[in-house]
């Protein structure tokens, strides 16, 4: 039979030390802020994502290095997560095959996007 634990009280059980297992966190729906969320994950207790509260004045950033013009152009920072890009699921599949970083082949199309349509203005009759 498993155990229900409010997620306040599975924080100070898992403090002091003791051991959850086999049980339930009871979230009541309620916004957890990411220091919490964070230390369930150090105990392997997942808490679902649309739970989770972020505080950007409270998340220590400090030892996160500034992002530079070189990281952008290296696609060392990657920008678009293919996951999050709406496509239809058989491009989705073709990308994923083909080995296809849209971080790297976005910038190359745009670029040609805008040349094309540079040159189409240019070359229409006004």
């Amino acid at each position: 039979m498993e155990t229900i634990i409010y997620w306040k009280d599975a924080i100070e059980m898992l403090k002091k030390g003791k051991k959850i297992v086999q049980v339930e966190i009871d979230f009541r729906k309620e916004q957890i802020p990411v220091n919490e969320v964070t230390f369930f994950n150090k105990h392997s207790i997942r808490v679902p994502e649309d739970l989770i509260f972020y505080d950007d004045d409270k998340i220590d950033c400090s030892d996160i290095p500034e992002i530079t013009e070189e990281d952008i152009n290296s696609g060392k920072i990657q920008w678009i997560a293919i996951n999050e890009f709406p496509i239809d699921p058989e491009i989705r599949n073709w990308l994923s095959k083909q080995n296809i970083k849209l971080n790297e082949l976005l910038p190359f199309l745009l670029k040609n996007f805008y040349q094309t349509i540079k040159y189409a203005q240019k070359s229409a009759a006004l």
